[in-house]
Order: C-alpha cells, then structure tokens, then sequence
C-alpha cells in the first residue's frame, strides 16, 4: 500500500504543480532564449530530451558522498546525437584508499523529434553510469543507471518569464546484475526563477529498484527516489547545480538525504 500511495503522491504533485505553472503562459522552444548555446541533459539524474548540437563537447564533474565524485566528457557529432563518457569512484579525496567504479558509464543519445508547439522533443538514448557509490557485492550504483531509455521534454514560458519545462520517461536497466534489471518510470520539471537560475524536481519511481538476498536490507523500501536542486548558469557555458538526493529515504542504506554538485562547462568548436 504505501508503494502505491508513494506512486499516486508523486504522479498528483507533479501534475498539480504543471497546472498551476503552465495555465497562463505560451509555449517555447526546447532551449530557453537565455541560455541558448545550452540544452540540459538531466533533471537531477533523470534523462531529459536534451542532447548536444553538432560541434559542443561538454566537461562534467559530479560529486557524491564518501569523497566520491565522476568526471565525464560528451561531444555532438550532429545536431541530433551526441555521445560520451564517464568514470570515478568513491574516497577519491579523503585519506581512505580510493575505490574505482568497475567500467566506464558510456552513454548515446539520437533525438528522433524536435519540440514543436503541439508535441514534445523525443530522445532514445543508452547511460551506463548510474549515481553515487558502485557496490561491488551486488555490483549495482546507489542510484541505478538508466540503460535503454526514451525522453520526452516540453517546455512553456512559465509567468515568472523563464523557462518551465516538463519531462517525462522510461527506461530499462541493462546495466547492473541481471536479478536487478527492470523496466522504471521517471518524472520531473524545471522552472527558471531569473535568467540565471533554475528550479528542479524528479520523482523516479524506482520500479526496478529489486531486491535480493544479497542486499534485502539496503535498498528499495518502496517510496520511490524524489530529488530537487537549483541550477546556476554562468556565462552562458559554465552552470552549477546543487542537489537534495533521496528526500523520501527510500534507500534504507542512510539515515538523511544525500547532497550532491555538478559542474557543466560547455563551449563549441567548428569542424
């Protein structure tokens, strides 16, 4: 039942809060008018539509706790696809020994439908790197990665002026062990509150969140994985974001809410 009341809590705050948002404005393009050399490829950890124009690469670096953190590289080889890649691990500052993820996370994406007036961008894609620590005894991230997804994002020009986007996906993880594969469902919005910063939220529903013998005590109590953050962007290439993981504690591995950073620098070159 409360597996159920999660799902129904998160689907009615999501929707309740696109109606009030949405009702007095006009729709906009997939990238807001002051950000535009920019597209955001996530809501936190959650995919959006977004993917890189032909010519960007963009440097991420992603902390966690633990010390950890993952450094990542992506490149747009054509104005509908762009591919990257990613690696780290835990206590990598700190005094303790540090410990590497087992592979890199791989990631492609290929936007099959622009955002028009009347439908949402469309992206199928593939991420292999899921978010904080890789344990090794399960062989699976704290936060899974996605695997095989698709994307939809749509965005409005909310009453504040900016930019409200809506974003909306499932995916299926082929990543972590087979007994922790399944299919997921994910959910999240951004609102722009000036030109330089932005509102966020996700409600991942875990679906594919199984447990095991192994880690029947760690993971997965059945809420669902709710996250929210603020991002700054600097310089029309450079954003900060900072992020509340796990409001909910779903993950029955910690006692508070994770927090989180990301830094995005992005620039172009001609070729």
């Amino acid at each position: 039942m409360s597996r159920i009341m999660s799902i129904i809590t998160g689907m009615v705050l999501i929707v309740s809060v696109s109606i009030m948002l949405i009702a007095p404005v006009k729709t906009m393009a997939q990238v807001a008018e002051n950000i535009s050399n920019l597209e955001n490829f996530y809501t936190i950890h959650t995919p959006t539509a977004g993917v890189m124009k032909k010519g960007q690469y963009g440097i991420d670096i992603n902390t966690f706790g633990n010390g950890g953190f993952v450094g990542g590289i992506s490149v747009g080889l054509f104005d509908r696809f762009h591919m990257g890649i990613s690696y780290g691990g835990e206590k990598l500052i700190g005094y303790d020994e540090p410990k590497g993820n087992e592979l890199p996370g791989v990631q492609v994406r290929y936007r099959i439908w622009e955002e028009s007036e009347a439908f949402p961008a469309i992206t199928f894609g593939f991420e292999m790197q899921g978010h904080g620590r890789w344990n090794e005894d399960i062989n699976r991230y704290d936060y899974k990665a996605p695997g095989l997804f698709t994307a939809m994002s749509k965005n409005w020009q909310a009453f504040s002026g900016q930019a409200f986007g809506v974003h909306a996906g499932v995916n299926l993880n082929s990543i972590e062990d087979e007994d922790q594969q399944g299919m997921d469902v994910f959910v999240g919005m951004n609102l722009g509150l000036n030109e330089q910063l932005t509102a966020l939220v996700e409600y991942d529903f875990a679906l594919d969140d199984n447990k095991t013998e192994k880690d029947s005590l760690r993971y997965g109590s059945g809420l669902g994985y709710l996250n929210a953050g603020v991002r700054l962007t600097i310089a029309q290439s450079l954003v900060i974001e900072a992020f509340a993981i796990d409001l909910l504690q779903n993950s029955e591995e910690y006692n508070a809410f994770g927090r989180e950073l990301r830094l995005t620098y992005v620039e172009t070159f001609k070729f």
